[in-house]
Formats: structure tokens, C-alpha cells, sequence
């Protein structure tokens, strides 16, 4: 019977090569500047091969015969090694020859016989351990070629998204901080030359999904002081669409970490205001308020993650999409029960022809209540019908918009506003004509 065993293997990590990145928002370019004599190759790690698109490996300088993608694990077949015991035995170790790596097929030297063993209890000597990886190989004329040029690769293990802080004063001043988040999902360790953001993404010739593992629990990289204090990241321009920005310092993307870094300087206009939308009926009905907060940037604003805060208090999140320079985007954060409206309304007349056009007309009595201790300011509006007319009313100010009525209010601390509408809605042919 083969005994297990359990043996400690020290395995060589390959060194760290200084790269620049190209990242997207589902994708990122690798370019790595590379020179020498005779053949090039690059070892990539198995689940950071894993994460490259399929045919996207590439070479830009000196021109190359052949270019080659090897599973390393094959270089282990024939390969001796040397299986061991792991507690105190009579047992011989058994020194044997790789049949087959994948498998760990082993033929014993001394009777010809083939067994299968646990990777772990072998001793590697004649060759280093493998875990698995891709060596990319790039073959020039001869083995005197002097090669320089750029290995580049698209991969899914390295993203970026921006976020966003925005801290509410008061309801027209607000603060905004922009930062951008790289992530690396991979085991690999990065050295960074430069990095280049893009809004958007790219379309490949494939399709693929993103199912990158959610990490629980991430390296939170730190940054120097000088990078922490004001944004290194430079607004490069826009082409087609996609904006462009650059950070040209050199910095460590370690395993499985994030680093969030101050992005590009952007102010915004803000407005804070409530909003709620209720139909025109009968009898008593009510509500709350949603709290609306509209920003205005002064540049484009990658899509991203927004968090609000009022006065240092979280209100929630919101995911952004891109948004325009000088567009205005509404975000809404849920109900504020201090701010309500109550409605009472009734058929003050309506039609009897069932061959005429359907019409009720109502009248609203409006009461919007403030228990706040500060003045709020806001709209409520109204679902009409296809023809919708106001008669009269003692609001300060009512439109009519489309099929909405729009009622926009202020109301003093600890105070209500109550006023009157009387509407008429036009509805179509009445249901009871033939």
C-alpha cells in the first residue's frame, strides 16, 4: 500500500515586472515593455491566465517566428522526483520518474511500476514544483536576437470603479469628493507604472460574463500622504464617447486588495427639495414625502457609487450612471415621514350623457404638514386624466403639466400649508355610452 505524507515545498514566486493599465469597467489591457537576447518568455500565474481573454495575448516590437502558450505543468513529465514518508516509519522513500503531471501518474525506478501520488508528498530533484500556470513564449530569428517591445493582454482580474461622497449643508450647499477604487481579484502582485481609466466599456469579439468572486474581506491598500491629500489622477480628454483619465504614479496592486485614490477635482451644483405624486379621487387619503437631491457637475461624471450624507448623517446610496457635464441627475433616498400631505376630495359635478365625453369635477382640500424644526420646500403632484383643468383654486402656485398637476409648496418649521383646488377631469367616451 502507498503511504500519504505530507512534505513543506517552497515554491518561487516569479518576480514583479513593472506594467502600465488600460481599465475599463468589465475589462482591463496589460502592457508590459520588454527586452533581451534570444527567446522571451512570461509566466502567468493559473488563475491569472485564468482571468485573460481568450486570443488577446500580443506582441508589438521586434518581429517574432512564432509565438507559443504552454501549460507549465507539462514541463514535469519525466521529470525524477522523489516520494517521501511524513511520520516515523520502516517505509523507503521511493524515487521515481512524472508519467503523467496532470494525474500525478509516477513509475517507480527500482520496479518499473506505476502509482498514483499526492503532489504534496513529493520532493522535486531535478526540477522546481509547478502550480499549474501558462509560460507564453515569443521565438525571433535566432538565438542572438536582440528583442525589445511592449506583451500585451486583456484580462477580467483587475476593475475600477469610481465613487462618489456628496455631504448636504444645507438644502442648495453641498460638498462632493470623487475617488477611483482599482480592485485586483487575482493572486498576483502588481508593480504599477501608470494606470489609464476609462468611462464605459469595450465590446470584445466574445461574450463574457463577469463572475469574479465576491471578497468578503479585501486588502485596503494605503496610499502615500502626497496621494491622499489631492488627486494625482489627470482628466486626459474624450474620444467617441469614452472619457479618459491618467495616473502617471508608481505604486504596489497587491493580491486580492483594493486601493481607493482621490479622483479628478469635480464641483456640482446640488438641490434638496421633496417630492410626492398621489392620484385625484374621493374621500381622505395620505402620504409622505421622498427626499430628492438633484446634482449638476461641472465636468463628466463617470458612472459610479453616490453616497449621500445630511449633516453627517448617512441618508443611503445610489449607483450612478454617466452623467454629462452641466446635466442635472435627481436621485431619490426614500420616504421623510416628517414631511406628509393629507387630501380630502369630492364630486362637486360630473356628466350624465352617457354620448358625451366622460368629465368629474372635483374639489381638493390640500394639507401639507412640516414637523420638522427647520423650513422645508418641495412639490406634490397630482394624476389628472387626458384633459385636465383647474377651475379655481387658492394655492400660491398650481400648473398644469401634461396629465399632472403640479402643486410646488414651502412650509415654515412645525407648520402646515392647507389650500383648496377645484379640477376637472376630462376621461374619454363615458363607459356607459353604447
Amino acid at each position: 500500500m502507498l503511504f500519504s505524507c505530507i512534505v513543506f515545498i517552497v515554491v518561487a514566486s516569479q518576480p514583479l515586472f513593472a506594467v502600465d493599465l488600460n481599465i475599463y469597467k468589465t475589462v482591463t489591457e496589460v502592457r508590459q515593455s520588454q527586452s533581451g537576447i534570444g527567446m522571451n518568455q512570461y509566466y502567468f500565474k493559473r488563475d491569472e491566465y485564468a482571468n485573460i481573454i481568450d486570443g488577446s495575448i500580443s506582441w508589438d516590437g521586434t518581429p517574432f517566428v512564432k509565438q507559443e502558450v504552454l501549460n507549465t505543468i507539462d514541463t514535469l513529465k519525466n521529470a525524477t522526483v522523489i516520494v517521501r514518508p511524513s511520520y516515523d516509519c520502516t517505509c523507503k522513500s521511493i524515487e521515481a520518474t512524472i508519467v503523467d503531471p496532470n494525474t500525478m501518474l509516477l513509475r517507480n525506478l527500482a520496479t518499473n511500476g506505476y502509482f498514483y501520488a499526492d503532489s504534496r508528498s513529493i520532493e522535486y530533484s531535478s526540477v522546481k514544483p509547478d502550480d499549474g500556470g501558462t509560460t507564453v513564449r515569443f521565438e525571433f530569428k535566432n538565438s542572438s536576437t536582440n528583442f525589445n517591445g511592449t506583451l500585451s493582454y486583456l484580462m477580467r482580474g483587475i476593475t475600477w470603479l469610481p465613487s462618489y461622497d456628496l455631504c448636504i449643508q444645507d438644502d442648495n450647499t453641498c460638498s462632493f469628493q470623487a475617488y477611483a477604487n482599482i480592485r485586483n481579484n487575482q493572486q498576483q502582485e502588481y508593480q504599477i507604472n501608470n494606470t489609464y481609466f476609462y468611462s464605459g466599456d469595450i465590446q470584445l469579439a466574445n461574450s463574457y460574463s463577469l463572475d469574479l468572486p465576491y471578497l468578503s474581506i479585501l486588502r485596503v491598500a494605503e496610499t502615500s500622504q502626497a496621494m491622499a491629500n489631492q488627486s494625482s489622477i489627470q482628466a486626459d480628454g474624450e474620444q467617441e464617447g469614452f472619457y479618459f483619465y491618467s495616473l502617471k504614479d508608481n505604486y504596489t496592486l497587491h493580491p486580492k486588495s483594493s486601493i481607493r485614490l482621490p479622483f479628478i477635482t469635480i464641483n456640482v451644483k446640488c438641490n434638496f427639495y421633496y417630492i410626492a405624486t398621489t392620484s385625484i379621487g374621493t374621500g381622505e387619503y395620505n402620504g409622505a414625502f421622498q427626499r430628492y437631491y438633484d446634482i449638476t457637475p461641472d465636468k463628466f461624471l463617470p458612472a459610479g457609487t453616490l453616497t449621500i450624507r445630511d449633516n453627517q448623517i448617512l441618508i443611503g446610496q445610489s449607483s450612478l450612471p454617466d452623467v454629462p457635464v452641466n446635466y442635472t441627475k435627481t436621485i431619490t433616498q426614500g420616504e421623510d415621514n416628517d414631511v406628509q400631505y393629507v387630501i380630502n376630495g369630492v364630486v362637486t359635478a360630473s356628466n350624465k350623457d352617457p354620448e358625451e365625453i366622460a368629465w368629474h369635477t372635483y374639489e381638493l382640500l390640500v394639507k401639507i404638514s412640516n414637523y420638522k424644526n427647520k423650513d422645508v420646500s418641495g412639490q406634490l403632484d397630482f394624476y389628472g386624466a387626458t384633459q385636465t383643468n383647474i377651475e379655481k383654486t387658492t394655492c400660491n402656485s398650481t400648473n398644469v403639466n401634461g396629465n399632472l398637476i403640479d402643486l410646488p409648496f414651502q412650509v415654515k418649521k412645525n407648520a402646515n400649508y392647507q389650500c383648496r383646488i377645484t379640477v376637472t377631469l376630462k376621461m374619454g367616451i363615458n363607459s356607459r355610452g353604447k
